[in-house]
């Protein structure tokens, strides 16, 4: 067959776990399948980017991620041409947005639903925009990917699609390898960064979902009551959220004990991760909860929220708190730096639970996904003739 992967949306180190998505699906793919054909179309910014496998080919577009209405007018206008003529057979959107009308199969992967639970996170515009297309494109799809069961139930109640068009595909096992630093430049690249000491480590866009306003105050509760550990934030600020959790450090008194690092390389990931005393993760929502996968898949004790999405993620292996509650976030926190038998249960636990997830458990079952696109293609257009 030949595949085509639209990489469209992806800004590399602006959009997150989506990227990690696309980077490690490429990458499995590659691993797994030596007979397909892929093309990857990449827009400005991610133009020679992504690593692609021997059978793979990158066909870069002079469009830019960035500006969202004019990609999309691409994916629209312009995309459904690029697939005929490359006698595209299958059509994988991994971001969300897909053409809605191609002459091949089309396999789309719902993230999550982060625009209708929590609006707040998007400007109006760019809200309404998302809104439609997500809808639109998961509604035009011949095959639809959510990242865990839960989400497949949510987005096929939330978005009306039938239940034999719907695939929940697990993640594997994040992109944070063990780091080979000696501790003497692990330690200098710590205090660059300005963490001076022993820490807790969180990795989360500054989005209202991920909860990071309660974190600080469970963290200052904790703090209070003798905690003397820095919280260090990585993940993309975007400036409009991240102001409002600045101003609520200042006002805590904790400048210089809650650190945001912003998007960092992986190199760097993998320090702190290697160097963290736990890992915590209060997000409200997720599609699936990578992070916690890669914190429990290096041994480190791992506490997040009691949310359906990371039940499927973590099982038992983490520690699990509510996220509306500061004062539970502030006992799970206590909880995971002070308790020998919790630490050691939780180091145990984490790479056994992490062992089930895999990138190329992921690509073999995204291959079935397509080829089950093919099929219901082949039923429309039986259907429609």
């Amino acid at each position: 067959m030949r595949i085509a992967v639209n990489a469209l949306y992806l800004i590399p180190g602006k959009v997150g776990g989506s990227e990690i998505y696309l980077r490690e699906l490429l990458g499995a793919l590659a691993r797994v399948d030596r007979e397909n054909e892929y093309l990857v179309f990449t827009n400005r910014e991610a133009r020679g980017a992504l690593a692609l496998g021997k059978n793979f080919r990158e066909i870069p577009q002079p469009v830019s991620g960035r500006n969202r209405p004019l990609r999309a007018f691409w994916e629209q206008a312009v995309l459904p041409g690029l697939v005929r003529r490359e006698r595209v057979e299958i059509l994988h959107s991994p971001g969300s947005a897909a053409p809605l009308r191609l002459p091949c199969a089309s396999v789309v992967t719902i993230l999550d639903l982060i625009y209708l639970r929590f609006p707040e996170t998007f400007p109006f515009w760019t809200r309404a925009m998302v809104r439609f297309l997500t809808a639109a494109s998961a509604r035009s799809a011949d095959a639809v990917i959510a990242l865990s069961e839960y989400s497949r139930d949510e987005i096929m109640w939330e978005l009306d699609i039938s239940w034999d068009r719907i695939h929940a595909v697990p993640l594997g096992g994040g992109s944070v390898a063990a780091s080979g630093l000696p501790p003497e430049e692990r330690a200098a690249r710590l205090r660059a960064l300005g963490v001076r000491g022993p820490f807790i480590l969180t990795v989360s866009a500054a989005h209202p979902h991920k909860n990071l306003m309660r974190l600080i105050e469970g963290f200052y509760r904790w703090r209070r009551a003798g905690g003397r550990h820095q919280l260090v934030v990585v993940g993309i600020k975007h400036d409009r959220h991240f102001r409002r959790l600045w101003r609520r450090v200042e006002r805590m008194d904790l400048e210089g004990e809650v650190v945001f690092t912003g998007w960092i390389p992986e190199e760097l990931k993998s320090v702190l991760f290697a160097q963290a005393a736990m890992f915590v993760y209060p997000s409200l929502l997720d599609g699936f909860g990578l992070p916690v996968l890669e914190a429990m898949r290096l041994g480190l004790p791992a506490a997040c929220s009691a949310v359906p999405s990371l039940d499927e993620v973590a099982g038992e292996a983490a520690e699990r708190f509510d996220p509306y509650s500061t004062s539970e976030i502030a006992r799970a926190l206590e909880a995971c730096l002070n308790d020998p038998a919790l630490r050691r249960k939780l180091g145990q636990a984490g790479p056994e639970q992490a062992a089930k997830f895999s990138w190329e458990n992921t690509a073999r079952a995204t291959l079935e996904v397509y080829s089950r696109a093919l099929e219901i293609k082949a039923t429309r257009r039986r259907i429609h003739m």
